[in-house]
């Protein structure tokens, strides 16, 4: 496993972890809707911030056109997969962010659980397949290159210090929902 390859599956390992939580949530004992909405508010922003801008930022603006320079198409192949992947996955947010906005939070819940099973799946291909071809197809040299351009993306497009205090907050979701 390459560098910039086993980054990205340590942020899928966060991901899942958050989805753990989710299912905690949309199971717990209690109800309480004013932290339920909080979490979910907090919830959509993990995922706006870390999923998207940050994970598949990685993916799409570095990882994606590398591989299309070793030969791998974009229509086709795994790469055009996980990009209508990632675009579903936006639209879900968007739904769910009505949801919040609206206070909805039965319609909040129902498109978390969409999102959940999309992104398990997705995770699941990227893992097995699409990040398998990327050791194959790019060095370890080009992979710690990579890694180099995923530590100043994260810092470009998310900000100093935002990946750790989303990894603190899902220590706090996770006391909430224990």
């Amino acid at each position: 496993m390459g560098k910039a390859t086993q980054d990205l599956m340590n942020e899928h390992e966060s991901i899942l972890h958050v989805f753990t939580i989710l299912d905690k949530m949309l199971t717990f004992s209690t109800v309480d809707e004013e932290r339920d909405l909080k979490f979910a508010d907090e919830y959509i922003h993990f995922l706006k911030v870390f999923a998207d801008q940050c994970h598949h930022g990685k993916e799409e603006g570095i990882l994606f056109k590398v591989l299309e320079k070793h030969g791998v198409p974009v229509e086709g192949s795994p790469i055009g997969v996980m990009l209508e992947e990632h675009k579903l996955g936006r639209q879900l947010i968007g739904l769910m962010n009505e949801a919040v906005q609206a206070a909805d939070l039965e319609a909040f819940k129902h498109h978390a659980v969409e999102y959940r099973d999309l992104l398990r799946q997705h995770i699941q291909k990227e893992n097995s397949i699409l990040f398998k071809l990327a050791d194959q197809l790019i060095s370890n040299e080009m992979q710690m290159e990579l890694f180099e351009e995923f530590e100043a993306h994260e810092e470009h497009v998310i900000g100093h210090g935002v990946h750790e205090h989303l990894h603190d907050q899902i220590h706090v979701w996770e006391s909430l929902y224990h």
